[in-house]
């Protein structure tokens, strides 16, 4: 027999969302200003640039032609307050509805984080992604130099979140056109320039991803547990193996 435990808290109503505005700056601190507000009970906050909405052709009832556009899933209570809201800071309301359940249509979650990356890729298979946070001060200062220096080679959605001290944070993972690996790594680079944080998804190294820790514990414990470098060679460039008895 077993005995399991679960934490359980009550359970909260969530209604869907979106609105589109003119600008992408707009969209995008109206949906700053939900996601850092602690007035609002919110499950996901999300803003894209034009045109990626126009990848989501299944939901495209709630795309507004050249705009950019906020999806929310929102405490049903608040609804209307949000929808006040977003008029109010120049938003246009293209859709809201209860959320129910997987079975919820339309499901917009499912064009948010790395979804969004799968339907442009079903577009146009030679987009690919960065994995990157920006500065909760600074995103829109670091958007406009990436894009006087790449164009439309990069596209932004943010998906905002709290880090590990209790900070919202613009995490994003961008859509890059594919136009080479020396223009890719170009771009990363750029992007630590300006204090963007890349966890770069196209290498297989644990330093190479951008989660390898200054003070050296994963290879500390890699020594550690692993000495002989059994598990996952070659997934840690600093490491070295210890010699093995002939």
């Amino acid at each position: 027999m077993t005995r399991v435990w679960f934490a359980l808290t009550p359970a909260m109503v969530w209604s869907q969302f979106t609105a589109a505005f003119d600008t992408f700056d707009e969209a995008f601190l109206f949906a700053q200003g939900v996601a850092e507000g602690g007035e609002w009970t919110k499950r996901l906050v999300t803003v894209f640039e034009w045109p990626i909405p126009t990848f989501f052709t299944p939901v495209k009832q709630v795309v507004a032609a050249d705009k950019s556009l906020v999806l929310i899933m929102i405490a049903t209570a608040q609804l209307e307050s949000l929808r006040g809201a977003a008029e109010s800071a120049g938003g246009q309301v293209t859709f809201s509805g209860d959320y129910v359940g997987p079975r919820t249509q339309p499901l917009l979650s499912d064009y948010t984080w790395n979804h969004t990356t799968l339907w442009a890729m079903k577009a146009d298979p030679t987009w690919t992604y960065i994995q990157a946070a920006f500065s909760p001060t600074e995103c829109l200062e670091q958007i406009r130099l990436l894009r006087e220096r790449y164009g439309k080679e990069i596209l932004f959605h943010m998906e905002f979140m709290k880090n590990g001290q209790g900070v919202v944070i613009p995490g994003a993972i961008p859509l890059v056109y594919f136009t080479g690996e020396e223009r890719l790594n170009e771009l990363i680079a750029y992007c630590g320039e300006l204090g963007v944080f890349i966890a770069n998804p196209h290498v297989n190294s644990l330093e190479g991803g951008g989660r390898y820790r200054a003070d050296n514990i994963q290879l500390r414990a890699k020594h550690k547990y692993d000495p002989k470098g059994l598990l996952n060679p070659g997934k840690m460039i600093g490491f070295e193996p210890e010699a093995q008895a002939k």
